[in-house]
């Protein structure tokens, strides 16, 4: 049982995704007791056993189905012939899906997004910072974020987290960067993507080509320009703005942010 719960903290550790499947019930006879566990990583690979043979098979798959959506999920196993086990019994295990952090990926390592870092990481946010600027993608500059990526935006696209939990603040120190990102990131699965900009800039980055041909369902979710109207000026203070409508999506309030503010 150590060995499952150190395994559990080195993949957390690390950032890794995985589930933890517990048989938590088994009546007439079954492999394995109840509290039996094993760790399923994203890969299928496996630490642990619950009885091997078709029941882990089938336990895999549930627990990447588990770790697809996100949230625990309860299975009941029947361990008869006819489902092509001899034990006779029954097998009830609970699949905890673990490593589903919400990402936030800040694009621009300058005010705002220093600002913004320490913030977000208060709420409970794994943060990546990536500029295109070596001398902004600095630790010193953002000791609280997961990760800092220097390069061109273009070439460190394919090493960033995105997924359902991903949410993405575009505050770099030029239009044609925001432009070029949001295009990117407009075709990646998200839960928040937020541009910095006026309702000018905003305007004319969604008439982009390859954000006429998005999906209407994630042009609505775009929100430009950035954060709650509290009149923020300053850097801090745009940064509490942003942070604040993320969590405005995070408890699900807020749902068609581009065309309320666009028609406003």
């Amino acid at each position: 049982m150590k060995e499952i719960y150190a395994r559990l903290l080195e993949m957390m550790n690390a950032g890794e995704k995985g589930v933890l499947a517990t048989i938590i019930e088994v009546s007439g006879s079954a492999p394995r007791h109840p509290g039996s566990k094993m760790v399923v990583r994203a890969d299928g690979r496996i630490f642990g056993t619950i009885g091997g043979g078709k029941l882990e098979a089938d336990a895999i798959a549930t627990a990447l189905s588990a770790m697809e959506a996100g949230r625990p999920v309860q299975e009941t196993y029947n361990l008869t012939e006819a489902e092509g086990v001899l034990c006779g019994g029954q097998a009830v295990i609970l699949f905890e899906p673990f490593g589903q952090e919400e990402q936030l990926i800040i694009f621009g390592g300058g005010h705002i997004g220093q600002a913004l870092a320490p913030l977000a990481a208060k709420t409970g946010f794994q943060v990546t910072v990536v500029d295109n600027r070596p001398e902004y993608a600095t630790r010193e500059r953002f000791p609280d974020a997961r990760a800092v990526v220097a390069g061109e935006y273009p070439e460190v696209f394919d090493s960033l987290p995105f997924g359902p939990r991903t949410y993405i603040v575009v505050v770099t120190h030029a239009h044609e960067h925001d432009g070029e990102i949001l295009s990117y990131c407009i075709a990646r699965p998200f839960a928040y993507l937020g541009v910095i900009g006026s309702k000018h800039k905003a305007a004319a980055m969604m008439e982009r080509p390859e954000m006429k041909t998005a999906p209407a369902e994630s042009r609505s979710r775009v929100h430009t320009p950035i954060g709650l109207k509290i009149g923020a000026e300053t850097p801090f203070e745009i940064s509490v703005s942003i942070m604040a409508e993320i969590i405005e999506v995070r408890r699900g309030i807020s749902v068609d942010a581009l065309s309320m503010r666009l028609s406003s």
